[in-house]
């Protein structure tokens, strides 16, 4: 059992009473919206499609997931307790530039989001319990800190310097001990609009560069406002806030809009011409693990209510509640990205998926085609004259492609086409992903192999990398390239593309994507095309460009691939207010 305690103004401490065993055998959960006026309360992981991964045995065994931002993780919280059979490990990096690497409340929660576990050895029968467990319970987790000083009159801001953030990256991207990180997230961000700031390049190159390595980052809470640093770079999975009875509804605090553009070549900026968010996820009234030690944002605090409730050592059985901001969603995904790259990597399926399924391009488009359509979508799609449903945006300015779906991400990445042969395209299942490159004003054709005899809801989404390096040496990125693709649908007659039916041309993202219904019964197809070069800097011109491909057709909503009994019980000592930072630099 936990012990009960009370923490004052702005935590929840929690008692679970003895129950079933329940993990894995049974549906397993992170604590979501917690109401203490009704006492009811609601779980989120079941909700993302996580249960298909749990009850196969995929707990994120195989990955590391890590955590850059201000502060470091505590994993003294219970939060992080394992089980004997797991074999995770927990790395904090020494940043060489920065004086004290600070443990932080921030990075612990985000943590708890990432791969929280709540083991309790103790119980009968020694059990995880719902509220410690986070998306990939038996990932491994790195964690590294960028802030050189926390404010004193602001919870949650921090100052930074270049080098003590592109440290972090650069060690966490290149590789430690011959290992690297499945997954990098970030929840802290500021103000860089067009994504030229010396950080963002220089991540963006780092994950072009290291195309394994998939980099989340929070979008902002600012709302109507645009996403900044790093958020509004390019080699990245930019995530955004829902909430909401079905967490399809766009937070009001999540930041959105549309992006500015820098051309390096002609150096002139465009403002609004592109959509920084790719994807979305929950990021309202969640229940994480809670440091209340004298280090970090708590420490450096001035504010006697914050004094108030610092303790050390820090408790390590209390959970913050009501805890809001995309700081959590993007651990959501990066846990999610963990338990797809979890299964790649198994003996079961390393063979058959190939290395290609864990390059950062086929993971974002198939995270993005299997995406759940969201309260007032709109990616700009219009029908123009010639009955073309076209769209020069691609993705909704709130929350990209839609809301995470797991169950729907590995029916794509596992149960249907799993990369065609070769790279120029080729024959197709309903559902699958592709890693291929296409040749400069060609195109690449991909043909279903079966005609759809009834209406679909086919969803298609494009991703390559944006020309950017980083040199190791110097500790420096710089801009190469911008490669301007297109997706297209296709109705075929006799074997031949003879209807172009959709196409996202967006000419500032490197993301196409469509949602459309196919009504006419018939043959279809995609085509990725390689229409021209926005810039290009790089020592040798761009004659080809290396993308993922990932789609998915649906004739009509499919059953749950998954029933489970879900057993527990327990009590609940609360008292909460809400905790959200919107400082600069900030958590997000």
């Amino acid at each position: 059992m936990f012990k009960a305690r009370f923490l004052g103004l702005i935590c929840l401490a929690i008692f679970f009473a003895s129950i079933c065993p329940i993990f894995p055998q049974a549906s397993s959960h992170l604590l979501l919206d917690y109401d203490s006026e009704t006492g009811d309360f609601t779980y989120l992981n079941n909700s993302l499609g996580t249960d298909i991964f749990y009850a196969a045995g995929y707990l994120g065994k195989n990955t590391i997931v890590a955590n850059v931002e201000a502060g470091l993780i505590w994993y003294d919280h219970d939060a992080f307790n394992r089980p004997p059979d797991a074999t995770s490990t927990f790395f904090a990096f020494d940043n060489p530039e920065i004086l004290n690497d600070e443990i932080d409340y921030h990075a612990t929660m985000v943590g708890h989001v990432l791969a929280g576990s709540g083991y309790v050895a103790d119980s009968d029968p020694a059990q995880f319990y719902y509220v410690g467990i986070g998306m990939a319970p038996y990932a491994s987790i790195w964690s590294a800190s960028v802030a050189t000083e926390f404010s004193g009159t602001n919870l949650g801001a921090f100052e930074i310097t270049d080098a003590s953030t592109i440290a972090a990256y650069e060690a966490f991207f290149n590789g430690i001990s011959g290992e690297r990180p499945d997954v990098i997230n970030s929840s802290w961000g500021g103000s860089d609009p067009a994504g030229t700031e010396t950080t963002t390049i220089a991540i963006d190159g780092l994950a072009r560069q290291n195309s394994a390595v998939a980099f989340v980052v929070s979008a902002g809470n600012s709302g109507t406002a645009t996403v900044g640093g790093p958020g509004s770079g390019y080699n990245n999975i930019t995530v955004g806030s829902v909430g909401g009875a079905n967490l399809l509804a766009p937070s009001d605090f999540s930041s959105r809009g549309l992006a500015d553009f820098y051309n390096p070549d002609t150096l002139e900026t465009l403002t609004g011409v592109r959509v920084a968010v790719d994807l979305a996820a929950p990021g309202e009234n969640l229940v994480l693990a809670a440091y209340l030690g004298d280090s970090g944002s708590l420490g450096a605090s001035t504010d006697p209510e914050i004094a108030g409730i610092v303790q050390e050592p820090s408790p390590g059985d209390l959970y913050f509640t009501s805890v809001d901001g995309t700081s959590f969603s993007a651990p959501i995904v990066s846990g999610g990205i963990a338990l797809l790259k979890d299964v790649a990597k198994s003996p079961t399926y390393a063979a058959e998926m190939g290395t290609e399924s864990l390059d950062t391009r086929v993971i974002k488009s198939v995270l993005m085609a299997s995406a759940r359509e969201t309260i007032g979508w709109n990616n700009g799609q219009t029908v123009n004259g010639s009955g073309v449903t076209v769209t020069t945006q691609a993705l909704d300015l709130a929350t990209g492609a839609g809301a995470l779906d797991l169950e729907n991400a590995a029916t794509t990445y596992v149960g249907g086409t799993t990369d065609v042969a070769g790279s120029l395209g080729g024959n197709i299942l309903a559902s699958g992903w592709d890693f291929g490159a296409v040749g400069l004003g060609l195109s690449n054709d991909y043909l279903f192999d079966n005609p759809f005899a009834d209406e679909v809801e086919l969803t298609a989404s494009l991703n390559w990398f944006v020309g950017r390096s980083f040199d190791n040496e110097t500790d420096v990125g710089a801009n190469l390239s911008f490669a301007d693709l297109n997706l297209q649908v296709w109705q075929y007659i006799d074997g031949m593309p003879s209807q172009l039916i959709a196409e996202s041309i967006t000419t500032y993202n490197n993301t196409e994507y469509l949602r459309i219904t196919l009504t006419t019964p018939g043959l279809y197809g995609l085509s990725v095309v390689f229409e021209q070069m926005i810039y290009d800097l790089s020592p040798e011109s761009v004659t080809s460009e290396t993308y993922g491909l990932a789609w998915q057709a649906k004739t009509v909503p499919e059953p749950s691939t998954l029933l489970l009994v879900i057993c527990f019980g327990f009590a609940l000592v609360i008292r909460s207010s809400r905790q959200r930072s919107d400082s600069h630099p900030s958590r997000q």
